[in-house]
Order: structure tokens, then sequence, then C-alpha cells
């Protein structure tokens, strides 16, 4: 690739700018993104003023003289998502957040709930306790391609089918699923639909009515680059409107009217508790915002030219494979080098201050054990990576797969990642 082709990666993102707003991106190679991505300097100085606030006057009164910067997160997110404020609540992490949602619809023994393939182990633990308890959680399979068949979702909702729960984009292998059609699937059926958008969030546009969910859910510690314990729920209105009471509810999130009765907080507000993280939510307000100033349409050209230029480059790598699926995909990238462990292969570019994740079975069984895989190696590109960077990892990658083969029987298995 030209310099003038590589400059054009960068199209309306400041690549120099943004760069310049976090420290350490000098120092190290940051791609894995996908599992955690670097701050920018503000989001940090932001949580940091607000733990000062706590520490000059107490928690209390920091939150009431930082009522501002904490309600910056609704109406940040809501512009991101496209919905109401009160649709919206704060979580200490898209598990926590996904789990308050499933929760929330109320399965009965024999009640169907339908999954995609791609789902992450914290959601599928959820679907095995259901199924525990006489649900009918049944996968959807993915089609030819590696994304969620629509055919069959479509024929297998009946009147039994209480939910539908989808992992939008896998974090095993990239693949963007159809996630709008899966909406539109469940709007016509009357079917409630949960959407995890935790690799989404932060690398492209999210539209909750364009998506036709009913709850939406991510971390912000991803592409979002905030801070870690945060994460968000989207809760439809009219879909709260018709929830029954459901678990999880303290002084913040439900009203004790007399001694006998109590009441949901209205809206989203009922998922959220008074006791959580005020820096990060002060934080991830800030990471949002930022986000929003770039452009998700900007940030999402760019990231899908980085992750394209990756894929080639490592494709044309011996003995380096590809293992990316589906037709839309994202910028998470991953492979495998043969004759070497993926855990090994990380630690060794870890060595050389290049950050990528190697998730395992352990982490998306339906998705990486259905393709006969135990692990491999995963890279998340950002906007503020740049083409050199790139090129340091294939040609660091091209080293280790000529140095020879680390992969036996007694080799160390690959350490499990997040989401």
């Amino acid at each position: 690739m030209t310099r003038d082709a590589a400059d054009s990666l960068a199209g309306a993102v400041d690549v120099q700018r943004v760069r310049a707003d976090v420290t350490g991106v000098d120092r190290i190679t940051h791609l894995d993104n996908c599992g955690s991505s670097l701050p920018p300097d503000v989001v940090v100085d932001a949580q940091i003023d607000y733990l000062r606030a706590e520490q000059r006057m107490g928690g209390y009164a920091a939150a009431r003289a930082s009522a501002e910067a904490l309600g910056g997160f609704h109406a940040s997110t809501a512009e991101l998502l496209g919905c109401d404020v009160d649709e919206v609540s704060f979580q200490s992490g898209a598990s926590e957040a996904w789990w308050r949602a499933f929760t929330a619809v109320r399965l009965e023994p024999g009640d169907r709930v339908l999954a995609g393939a791609s789902e992450f182990q914290a959601n599928a633990f959820g679907l095995l306790q259901a199924r525990d308890r006489g649900v009918a959680v049944e996968m959807i399979p993915n089609d030819d391609v590696g994304t969620i068949d629509l055919d069959v979702l479509r024929s297998a909702i009946d009147e039994r089918v209480k939910l539908v729960c989808l992992t939008q984009i896998s974090m095993s292998n990239g693949a963007v699923h159809p996630a709008a059609d899966v909406g539109r699937i469940c709007r016509s059926a009357g079917v409630p639909f949960l959407l995890d958008a935790c690799q989404v969030a932060g690398q492209r546009p999210l539209d909750v009515e364009q998506l036709g969910c009913d709850f939406l859910v991510y971390t912000g510690r991803k592409f979002m680059r905030g801070p870690r314990g945060t994460g968000v729920l989207y809760a439809r209105r009219s879909t709260v409107d018709g929830l029954g009471p459901t678990p999880f509810v303290d002084g913040a999130s439900a009203e004790w009217l007399d001694a006998d009765t109590w009441r949901h907080a209205p809206g989203a507000a009922r998922f959220e508790f008074g006791e959580r993280n005020y820096a990060g939510q002060v934080g991830l307000a800030v990471a949002t915002r930022y986000a929003l100033d770039i452009g998700l349409e900007a940030i999402a050209a760019r990231v899908t030219d980085l992750a394209e230029q990756l894929r080639a480059e490592l494709g044309a790598v011996d003995r380096v494979t590809v293992l990316d699926e589906g037709v839309d995909r994202s910028a998470i990238v991953t492979f495998d080098v043969a004759g070497h462990e993926p855990g090994d292969v990380e630690r060794r570019l870890a060595r050389r201050d290049i950050n990528v994740g190697a998730p395992g079975r352990r982490n998306a069984q339906w998705d990486i054990g259905r393709r006969g895989h135990d692990a491999g190696v995963r890279a998340g590109v950002h906007y503020f990576n740049t083409l050199d960077e790139i090129e340091r990892l294939v040609a660091t990658v091209a080293e280790i797969s000529a140095a020879g083969r680390s992969r036996s029987a007694g080799a160390r298995p690959a350490d499990g990642c997040p989401s």
C-alpha cells in the first residue's frame, strides 16, 4: 500500500490529533481494542476529577455537585443510540446489563428462547440456566457464510417463543450478523429481542429504531474507549411498560410506598442501582461524547479499511490462516499461525509490546467449538491505529511463523479473554 493510500484510510478522522489525546499510544502497538481499548486522556481526567471531588466533600455531595456531568451519560448515550434519555441505564458492564434484561422477561417451563451461535459465555450461562428450569433454549445456526440463518429463525418462531437473543458481532471471528433483519422478524412476530452490541458500540453506528431491538447492551471498555467496570442497558419504553416485577431492585430503581407496597422506577431507571461507579459513569459519558464528536460513520469507515488491510497482509504470510467469517466483517481480525498455540503467539507479541488477544473455546463454545478450533489469535483495530502498526504486527507474526513449531501435546492452552 502506498502512503497516499494509507493517508486515505484516515478519512475524516484526524489520526494525529486522536493519537495525541492518549497517553502510551506511542509506547505500545495496541491492537486489542475488541478486548479493552486505550481511553483518551480526557476520559481518565474526568474520572480522577470526580474521585477528587469525593475526596473533598464525600460521595453524596460530589454526586449532587456533578449532576450535570452524571446526566451527560444518559444524554450522550441516548444520542448515540437514537433513543430517549429515560430508555438508558448505567451498568457495571455488558454481562450485568444482559442479565438484568434477560431476567426481566418472564420465562416459564415450556417457553422457548432462540439464540444465535455467537453468544459469549456470560450470556450462554443465563440461557443454560433457563434450560435447566424447563425453558427450551434453541440455537439458530449460521448460514454458509457464517451469519445467523434468517430463514431458520423465521420458521422457528411460534407462539411459545418469548425471547430472541443475538450477539451482533462475533467476538471470535469478526462476523457482523444482520441484526436489523432479526429485529424486523421479531417485531413482525411480537417477540422481544435482546441484542448484545458489545463489539459494535464505538466502532459502528447504532440506531435502536433501525435495529428493532427491545434491549441492547454493551460495555464501556472496548471500542467505546471508556473505563472498565462500565456498561449500558438500553430498554425500549414500550417493552418496559409491559414488564411485570423484575429482580434486582434497590432504593433508586424502585420506590417503597408503604409497609407492604412498592413500585419500579419508570423506564430504564428500574435497572439502575443507586450504588454504582459514579466516576466510571462520568468517564463513559466523556468517552461517548468523544466518539460522537469524531463521528461513528467516520470511525466505521476507517476501522473497516484498516481491518481489511490487516486481513490481506496476514493472508499473504506463509502458514498464517485468517479465520474470519461473514460477508460484512468488522474491525476484529482473527487468525491462526500453523504450529503455534494462539496463546503462545499472544505472549510472544506482548514481549514485543504488541497487544492482541487469544480467545478460546471456553469463551464461545457455540462458535469456536462449532468450527473445531481450540482458540485463535485476535486483533481489533481502531481509528487511532496506523498502517505502520499493522505492518509491525504482520512482520512480527511472520517472524513467529518462520521460527518453528511451538504447538505440542504439552503446550499451555490459549489464555481465555473477555468478550
